[in-house]
């Protein structure tokens, strides 16, 4: 069974249990995956405010708590649906608790998964435009990465990115299921920028992102979304025959 740790952001484990759904090869109601979606959203600190210091909280007991529920209900492999979660400062520590309370379970990793994607493209990518959290940018979970894998991260300076990517996110939150057009401004402006850059490629390195990427102008760039990366690599590994090509 495939679990899905959501609420970070408000509508993201729906999204990409949404995104499983639409790439599993099904032709009846019975056909589809069993999936376990655990939306706890007020026990989880904001991620960005942790990883810049704003709260001393960390996130990562909180998401163990929920990942070791989804196993105890059944779930094999997790996906967490939330990028700056993937912070080694969360992550590892998460994974530290999941070990000492005896799980067996896998975190299916969603930042090493879109990175792997951008290596395997026939494009044959180099420079990797990025859109993220704040916490994301700050603590450099795709950059380095991107950089150990041989590729370029392309960012904006960190005032053109609060301004334009991080303004952006949290307005989506805010608004999740109707979300107003100021941000897909300030989101295509901070796409236009990174092109300019010499950006080849955009990663939308938040799930929020992910949600309205049809509504972006991606500047005919090759995009990369890491919800819909991690939702087949989640059905890759628990039911490989189910995958949609």
């Amino acid at each position: 069974m495939i679990g899905i740790v959501g609420g970070i952001g408000p509508m993201a484990g729906a999204d990409l249990y949404k995104k499983i759904v639409e790439n599993t090869v099904a032709n009846t109601d019975q056909e589809h995956l069993p999936v376990l979606l655990a939306s706890i959203p007020n026990e989880i600190v904001d991620r960005t405010e942790y990883l810049l210091g704003k709260t001393s909280e960390n996130p990562a007991p909180a998401l163990a708590k929920i990942v070791l529920m989804l196993e105890g209900a059944g779930s094999k492999y997790i996906g967490i649906a939330c990028n700056t979660a993937h912070a080694p400062q969360i992550f590892d520590p998460m994974l530290e608790i999941l070990g000492a309370n005896g799980s067996q379970a896998e975190v299916v990793n969603m930042i090493d998964g879109s990175v792997q994607a951008i290596q395997t493209h026939p494009a044959k990518i180099q420079r990797v435009g990025l859109l993220s959290t704040s916490g994301t940018y700050k603590t450099r979970i795709y950059q380095d990465r991107l950089e150990a894998a041989g590729l370029m991260p392309v960012v904006l300076d960190f005032e053109q990115h609060e301004a334009l990517s991080q303004r952006a996110i949290y307005e989506i939150k805010a608004s999740p299921t109707n979300i107003p057009q100021s941000p897909i401004a300030w989101l295509n402006t901070a796409i236009q920028n990174l092109k300019s850059l010499g950006a080849q490629a955009i990663i939308l390195g938040c799930t929020e992102l992910g949600m309205i990427e049809e509504r972006l102008d991606l500047q005919g760039l090759a995009v990369f979304n890491p919800n819909l990366i991690l939702a087949r690599t989640l059905i890759e590994r628990a039911f490989p025959g189910k995958l949609k090509a």
